[in-house]
């Protein structure tokens, strides 16, 4: 069975990364571990109404986590997820240091509102693990750059 951590937050849910999840779901048993930076709603290209800025941004972020996870396992793939530290550098090599993966996913938003692509997570990530890094950049995310 492939393993594969994959890391987004704001993009969990979109077309992009669902047909590259898909695609290597259909390539043979896989298990998918969601890892979603638990980042304050400062700085996320969307606010959350209503909740303080960590209490909003953990509940957006463990609301599109359970999606996403009921997607991928509705297609019949194995997957589990957690929230992890802010940072997604760290909270990939903290999530490395706990288990073994064939290729990590990096799924961000559109150039024009990512803050991941601004800080060069892909690269930083692909330094700091002897991994794989695959980044995706989504095309279009709802509310976002309208």
């Amino acid at each position: 069975m492939r393993r594969y951590l994959v890391v987004a937050n704001q993009t969990l849910s979109t077309d992009q990364l669902q047909q590259e999840l898909l695609l290597r779901a259909e390539a043979g048993e896989a298990l998918f571990h969601f890892l979603v930076p638990d980042t304050h709603e400062r700085d996320y290209a969307v606010a959350w109404g209503g909740l303080s800025a960590i209490e909003s941004g953990t509940f957006g972020a463990m609301t599109r986590l359970k999606d996403a996870l009921a997607l991928v396992r509705s297609s019949g793939a194995h997957a589990l997820g957690a929230l992890g530290h802010p940072d997604p550098v760290e909270a990939v090599e903290r999530q490395m240091q706990c288990s073994a993966y064939d290729e990590v996913i990096v799924s961000m938003l559109p150039e024009r509102n990512s803050r991941w692509l601004k800080l060069d997570i892909p690269s930083r990530i692909a330094r700091a693990v002897s991994t794989p890094v695959t980044a995706i950049t989504a095309k279009d995310v709802l509310g976002v750059g309208r």
